[in-house]
């Protein structure tokens, strides 16, 4: 990790910048998109399916693995950047578990495309993976790239887990991860009672979560021209209980926008399983001109 932060001063209301990943973040995250398949009326619901098996395998995959702390680096991030493409020393060794994990657990297609980058040597899986690490991927990689992004996660959430907040020093920048570097995905607010109404980032590499003041845009900044947006569920009948916590948070000032889920709406919603059941509002905000703010890694867009 990077160099050792100075211990956080911490007064009688302390609010925390930093999350650390919520235990069992795997296994909470397949129940959800397991419980956001169940409620999706399309065809769409299979994809989540598979996510739910995806993230499954990756709870059973990161107990059977240990992940030290990588060792000092250069860069702003507490952990190793992921922009920057260097590749985990456990990759490899995971990735392969993973795949072998998931393979019974699929259909035949995504099955098909497992057995394919089994047969990877290190090598060439490895660059692939820095090639998805620094978003340099190639139109052939599609396939791939949420295999590879579930091996990632594995490896930088572990990293995450073991580290305390006094390892993470508030930043003024909030749109990436303290972390590992990476563009935030949602975020979400809280109701556990020491931070109920707080709002904070969600990683989707790492699984950290950052505090930053709601009703300000994370991307620019700015606080006067920020409406909060989502899909009417009264003007929209048999919409999943799903859009009820989903929101778009839009920015006037530089045009974007970026997803919230609020738990007191849903109590379970996971920013990234709840993303990727929500796309309905992605498609309302961005017929408005607005310019969508954070990647999910497992939603691949064509080229």
């Amino acid at each position: 990790m990077n160099t050792t932060a100075e211990p956080i001063k911490k007064g009688l209301f302390h609010t925390p910048f930093w999350l650390a990943p919520e235990k069992n973040t795997f296994e909470n995250r397949s129940v959800r998109f397991q419980e956001l398949a169940a409620a999706e009326p399309g065809e769409w619901r299979l994809y989540l399916e598979l996510l739910a098996a995806v993230c499954a395998a990756q709870h059973k995959v990161a107990l059977r693995h240990t992940f030290p702390l990588p060792e000092k680096h250069s860069g702003a991030t507490v952990l190793p950047e992921a922009a920057a493409g260097e590749v985990p020393a456990a990759f490899y060794e995971v990735f392969q578990d993973l795949l072998n994990e998931v393979r019974g657990n699929i259909t035949h297609t995504a099955a098909a495309e497992t057995q394919r980058l089994a047969a990877l040597g290190k090598p060439e899986a490895e660059a692939l993976a820095r090639r998805v690490l620094a978003q340099t991927g190639e139109e052939a990689d599609r396939p791939a790239e949420i295999w590879v992004q579930a091996a990632l996660q594995i490896v930088w959430t572990a990293w995450a887990a073991q580290l305390a907040e006094d390892d993470v020093p508030p930043v003024e920048e909030r749109v990436h991860c303290p972390c590992c570097g990476t563009e935030a995905v949602g975020s979400v607010v809280l109701i556990q009672s020491d931070l109920s109404g707080f709002r904070y980032m969600h990683c989707p590499l790492c699984n950290s979560r950052w505090n930053a003041l709601r009703a300000k845009c994370t991307t620019c900044g700015d606080s006067g021209g920020i409406r909060i947006q989502q899909v009417d569920g009264a003007s929209a009948p048999g919409l999943p209980p799903v859009f009820s916590g989903a929101h778009a948070e839009s920015c006037e000032a530089c045009r974007t926008y970026r997803k919230l889920y609020r738990h007191d709406k849903q109590q379970y919603a996971d920013p990234v399983a709840d993303d990727l059941a929500t796309l309905g509002l992605d498609i309302a905000v961005g017929e408005a001109g607005y310019e969508r703010g954070g990647a999910n890694p497992f939603l691949l867009h064509g080229g």
